[in-house]
């Protein structure tokens, strides 16, 4: 009898929770103590001890002078290699193709890499009017566009202030926000909401709207929807809750085959 290729692979637990506890000081600035790490991921304190020297002892985590412990110097090589990474991975490729294909506008996906804003991946709409697509890698001026605008919003302050730099915001248009009052004020908003958009600040005649893949309370990546302004002001609300929609698919895509992988 054939063996159903559907089936879950053959998962190492071991490997599994000390992955989740490496996640879970990774959230942590301050480090994590035994104690805190085992509850964060529902393990006996025991077992995420001698999980936690484990990956100690890898070089993945060190322990402070208060013995919190903190990411160590072998995860530079981790971040090092995704931040080089140039293959986008198929769980987000099949959203953005999703969110194209049902709205019908041109489609984008972009992220953090290298210490830049990049576009990954884009995808044409099926419209008759439509707009330019977008150009893969670095773009430039990343507060005019709501991509950008997105990213910049979840990154910390030193990632921002790199990107941004200290001087006068340049402008693509009349409606780009060149204030850092301003900016700020609208990074904060863009939190709060939980997406982004931009009305013709980076391209006349053009909008867009962009949300968040996060995973683990951390936004890998932005799915971005661009529109001819009339069409766009015309079906707002719709493009927005389907960009939205493409990046929870996207993200809860990740966690389910991770949860497959662990279970």
């Amino acid at each position: 009898m054939k063996e159903s290729t559907d089936a879950p692979p053959t998962v190492i637990r071991s490997v599994s929770r000390a992955a989740a506890l490496l996640l879970a000081v990774a959230r942590e600035p301050e480090g994590l103590g035994v104690t805190q790490a085992a509850g964060q991921v529902g393990l006996p304190a025991p077992t995420a001890h001698h999980l936690l020297r484990t990956l100690l002892l890898e070089g993945l985590l060190v322990q402070d002078a208060q013995r919190r412990f903190r990411l160590g110097p072998s995860v530079g090589v981790l971040a090092d290699a995704w931040g080089r990474e140039s293959q986008v991975p198929e769980f987000l490729l099949t959203q953005l193709r999703s969110l194209a294909s049902e709205t019908g506008e041109a489609a984008y996906l972009a992220g953090w890499r290298a210490g830049a804003i990049r576009v990954l991946a884009s995808v044409q709409g099926a419209h008759a009017v439509r707009v330019a697509e977008a150009e893969l890698g670095t773009y430039d001026l990343p507060h005019a566009r709501a991509t950008g605008k997105l990213l910049l919003a979840f990154a910390d302050e030193d990632r921002r202030a790199s990107i941004m730099g200290t001087g006068r915001l340049g402008a693509a248009t009349t409606n780009t926000i060149t204030s850092r009052r301003e900016l700020e004020a609208e990074l904060t908003r863009i939190r709060d909401r939980g997406w982004a958009e931009d009305h013709e600040e980076y391209r006349e005649g053009v909008c867009c709207v962009a949300a968040p893949v996060m995973v683990g309370g951390v936004v890998i990546a932005a799915l971005t929807l661009a529109a001819p302004r009339e069409r766009f002001e015309r079906d707002q609300p719709r493009l927005r809750d389907a960009a939205l929609h493409a990046a929870a698919q996207a993200a809860g895509g990740d966690s389910a085959a991770a949860a497959g992988r662990a279970a």
